[in-house]
Formats: structure tokens, C-alpha cells, sequence
């Protein structure tokens, strides 16, 4: 059975984009951030870049994208969490802008790979109900 390589995709690659940032964030933001919400931060990013993985050398579909869903459920979460401490102004506008930027590459690959599985599941479904006729 062939498993690609994570390493190389793209959503794989932002998602540690956002889990970099998130670090930096924290590291650059210590004084105003306490030490259970920093935990809380860096826990969801980098639970995003591991379902990602999860997702990505799955073989299963339904496996796929349940993966996916619990990804974007951690990014919507970290994003709230990020935006709540900017509105406090514990978390500088700049970081929070960056990581708002990246979280949202990560969002549309997200919905580029449910639309790229719907559309081979769709193809499957073709192919199989063609061979049932005959």
C-alpha cells in the first residue's frame, strides 16, 4: 500500500506555519499571556498539524475527512482564542494578523481537499453505476 509523503503536501506545510507562529507568538508575547492559555495555544496548533498528518496518509475517505473536520474545528477554535487575547490587547495586532494569515491558507487548502475528495468520490460512483448497467 502506497503512503504519501505528508512531508511534501501543502496543507501540511501551512499548518506548521501556523503552528511556528503560534511558538513565536507565545515566545514573543510571554509577559501578557498566562502560562495555561499559552499551553491551550500551542496544544490546538499543533493538534492541527497532527489531524492534518492523520488525514493526509489515511487511506480510508470517511477516515479522511473526519480528520479534516476535527482540523478545521481546532483551527476555528484557535483562531477565537487568538482573537479574544488580541481584543484584550494581550496578544500584539501584528501576531495575531500573521497568524490570522496563515490560518487562513490553512483554511482554503482545507476546502480544497474536500472538494478534490468529493469530486473522486463522485468519479467513483460514476464508474462503479456504469459497470453495474453492463
Amino acid at each position: 500500500m502506497w503512503v504519501p509523503d505528508f512531508r511534501k503536501n501543502a496543507l501540511y506545510q501551512r499548518s506548521l506555519d501556523v503552528a511556528h507562529e503560534v511558538y513565536r507568538t507565545v515566545e514573543e508575547d510571554s509577559r501578557n499571556i498566562r502560562e495555561s492559555e499559552a499551553i491551550q495555544l500551542r496544544k490546538r496548533a499543533v493538534r492541527i498539524t497532527k489531524k492534518i498528518t492523520h488525514a493526509i496518509v489515511q487511506q480510508n475517505i470517511k477516515m479522511k475527512f473526519k480528520s479534516l473536520n476535527e482540523a478545521k474545528l481546532e483551527l476555528e477554535l484557535l483562531l477565537k482564542q487568538i482573537y479574544k487575547l488580541c481584543d484584550k490587547k494581550r496578544i500584539d495586532e501584528f501576531n495575531g494578523f500573521n497568524i490570522d494569515c496563515y490560518a487562513d491558507q490553512v483554511m482554503k487548502l482545507l476546502n480544497f481537499h474536500f472538494g478534490e475528495y468529493k469530486k473522486k468520490g463522485i468519479e467513483f460512483k460514476k464508474i462503479k453505476s456504469r459497470s453495474d448497467s453492463e
